[in-house]
């Protein structure tokens, strides 16, 4: 049975009642009791806060990443920084330190990572941002300034292809909490199906794992990931790699792990409101957008029937037509279904 916390109006008649008789009625009885039962009322609000710190699905951010702490192999991921490179024009001979400051227009700075001792005409180096997080990131053809000049060194430098990349923000707080909640519902197994995932999201910047067993033959691990908070949230070669490198100390020998970026299959929406409102379109694709978040997971379908009972809870959908997709819509085991867009009909 849950105990219920007294309000303070009640907890002041409980005390007023207590010191209640008649000597005491033309006393200071009154303020005392409001005095006392204020100070009740703050010790109850503090032993409910108390009980929400014993499990993850409550706590505060602090008490979370200590629980994190002692259940996780890998506690709360730490913001990583972008990197790249640039090039630059110099006189031969000319010195360019590590940790050179660079600056963009828009405030970003980054630091020189590699030294060189430069030779004349155009040259190149490696960069990584200052600052950790996503807002390091950069496109190609990003154009960056000296903070202070050098002497034989031209002032501007431009970033390579393919861009700075890699900036990766601290991991949210739900999903630490998903973790740690994850943690206390799956058990380690030495090996298992979900031992490859739990692995794979203590990787930075990974978000989702699926794990295939006898993928390519008998003996493989099929490890498909996607990183989410990311522009672009298809893994590349190098971010593959990393989660790779981090599984296979801790894999069973036995296994041939292969880790891999499902094949994205978008899906497009037509279909006719009423009434037919911007408002109401936000509302229906916002709800699209959760139906493949819920229900589109690795290879898994998507039901008709769903697609409709989605779009019909927007808010503000009165009735609508759906024309495309007419039946469910089926994913191979590498696929992933993903949100395509609407359509409006008029």
């Amino acid at each position: 049975m849950p105990f219920e916390t007294p309000s303070l109006p009640v907890l002041i008649k409980r005390t007023q009642s207590d010191l209640a008789s008649d000597a005491l009625r033309q006393s200071d009885a009154q303020v005392l009791a409001r005095t006392l039962s204020g100070a009740a009322f703050g010790l109850y609000g503090y032993l409910d806060w108390i009980a929400e710190q014993i499990l993850p699905d409550k706590a505060d951010e602090s008490t979370l990443e200590r629980i994190a702490a002692l259940r996780l192999n890998q506690p709360r991921k730490a913001a990583q920084a972008a990197s790249g490179s640039v090039s630059f024009s110099a006189v031969a001979g000319a010195v360019l330190d590590v940790d050179t400051l660079l600056q963009s227009s828009d405030g970003r700075s980054y630091k020189v990572t590699a030294a060189r001792t430069t030779s004349a005409g155009t040259n190149s180096t490696s960069i990584q941002a200052v600052d950790a997080g996503t807002l390091g990131n950069a496109e190609e053809g990003l154009s960056l300034i000296l903070v202070q000049p050098i002497q034989g060194i031209g002032n501007s430098f431009t970033v390579l292809a393919p861009g700075v990349s890699g900036g990766v923000a601290e991991e949210s707080l739900e999903s630490l909490r998903a973790r740690v909640i994850r943690s206390y519902r799956i058990t380690p197994h030495g090996g298992a199906a979900d031992d490859y995932e739990t692995w794979a999201l203590e990787c930075a910047g990974i978000t989702r794992a699926w794990c295939r067993r006898n993928y390519l033959g008998p003996g493989t691990v099929g490890l498909f990931v996607m990183r989410d908070d990311d522009p672009q949230p298809i893994p590349n070669a190098e971010q593959l790699a990393q989660v790779q490198a981090y599984i296979e100390p801790l894999r069973p020998v036995t296994a041939e792990l292969y880790v891999l970026a499902p094949v994205m299959q978008p899906v497009t929406y037509r279909l006719r409101l009423t009434p037919d409102t911007s408002a109401v379109r936000a509302a229906v694709e916002a709800e699209l957008r959760d139906l493949h978040s819920r229900e589109a997971g690795l290879g898994e379908s998507l039901l008709l029937t769903h697609i409709s009972e989605a779009i019909s809870s927007a808010i503000g959908e009165r009735d609508h037509r759906l024309l495309a997709p007419t039946q469910d819509v089926p994913a191979a085991n590498n696929q992933l279904l993903v949100f395509g867009g609407c359509v409006w009909l008029e």
